[in-house]
């Protein structure tokens, strides 16, 4: 892998990790600009979740997270008004942030992920 491969790479699971971190307020206003489904946001982080999995522990219990919602057929955790008001997105917001603080007081600015969070308007 090149260096650019391997900066694609950061920035990929950095903003998967940025966006299921943020707010329900800034994820329902990231999920109308891009013109998705909230459930963009759980197959965005899967898609990235083998890119990231040796470079930040912790991403598999937010895929578990959003595994049990998909399995779970007696709500419809995918709504927007899920992203305020369902168990498991703040679930999955919380693990996101312990991920961000706990690689942000390890490894310092060194971390390619140091300047998190960033603004959600650059993740269209």
């Amino acid at each position: 892998m090149d260096q650019g491969d391997a900066a694609r790479r950061v920035r990929l699971v950095r903003e998967a990790i940025v966006l299921v971190a943020a707010s329900a307020e800034e994820q329902r206003a990231w999920v109308s600009r891009a013109g998705v489904g909230t459930d963009e946001i759980a197959l965005m982080f899967e898609d990235v979740l083998r890119l990231g999995d040796g470079l930040v522990p912790g991403l598999q219990a937010i895929d578990a997270v959003f595994a049990e919602m998909t399995a779970d057929r007696t709500v419809d955790h995918w709504s927007v008004a899920a992203l305020a008001e369902d168990e498991g997105w703040e679930r999955a917001r919380l693990l996101a942030r312990e991920i961000l603080g706990r690689q942000r007081s390890c490894a310092g600015a060194s971390w390619p992920f140091a300047q998190f969070p960033a603004p959600l308007g650059k993740l269209t």
